[in-house]
């Protein structure tokens, strides 16, 4: 009886050694690895059927407009035509912006070439005026921008004066009857980083009751 007992023992033992030897299940292991995690599939970047799509960029984002160095406020253009004066003699572009200031009171004459096509045009206009020696800049804000402005009389025979000469040279010319209203002028230059301290120092020239300011360039 004992031999029969041990031959039992030894062939449960060689059977079970027989199905541990044996590999998993292709199906089992095929399950897993295509086991979804909370009902989606992961997959790597480089198995998408369609490339991955960068962000738009904001409708919002815009270059920042260039900044510019200006010397102000003078109450007389003259003395603003001397800093521009001043600016182009240290090969600098010198452009002359009127602001407006304090409430409207008596009427005023203003005598100027209408708006030219764009700053390009006024610039050429600008020119054919300096050289027939008439006194004139570039109108850079408001609804005259682009215009050339010749002139503000008190009196209107003195406008139309100055309107008949300049027609003379086949410019157009027109007369806006304006509230008087106290201007200050500023020199804007764009050569921001030509602009040393020492240089500001010789645009300035001295002149007391004006600063230098980095702000937007208007023209």
């Amino acid at each position: 009886m004992r031999w029969i007992f041990y031959s039992l023992v030894i062939a449960n033992i060689v059977v079970a050694g027989y199905f541990l030897a044996q590999p998993k299940s292709e199906a089992v292991a095929n399950t897993v690895a295509a086991a979804p995690i909370a009902g989606k599939t992961l997959r790597l970047v480089g198995e998408a059927e369609q490339p991955l799509v960068p962000a738009p960029k904001s409708e919002f984002s815009s270059a920042p407009r260039q900044l510019c160095y200006v010397l102000g406020p003078y109450k007389d253009d003259l003395d603003a035509r001397h800093v521009q004066a001043r600016a182009a003699a240290l090969s600098l572009t010198g452009m002359i912006n009127s602001i407006g200031v304090g409430e409207q009171t008596d009427i005023e004459y203003w005598v100027h070439v209408p708006p030219r096509i764009d700053r390009a045009a006024a610039m050429a206009t600008l020119k054919e005026l300096q050289r027939r020696s008439i006194d004139s800049y570039i109108i850079t804000q408001g609804d005259l921008a682009e215009g050339i402005s010749l002139g503000l009389f008190h009196s209107l025979d003195s406008a139309k004066k100055l309107k008949a000469e300049v027609e003379v040279y086949e410019f157009p010319v027109d007369i806006l009857e304006m509230g008087k209203r106290q201007l200050e002028y500023w020199v804007e230059i764009r050569e921001v980083a030509q602009l040393t301290e020492r240089m500001r120092e010789r645009v300035q020239a001295g002149d007391h009751g004006v600063e230098w300011k980095l702000v937007e360039c208007l023209n």
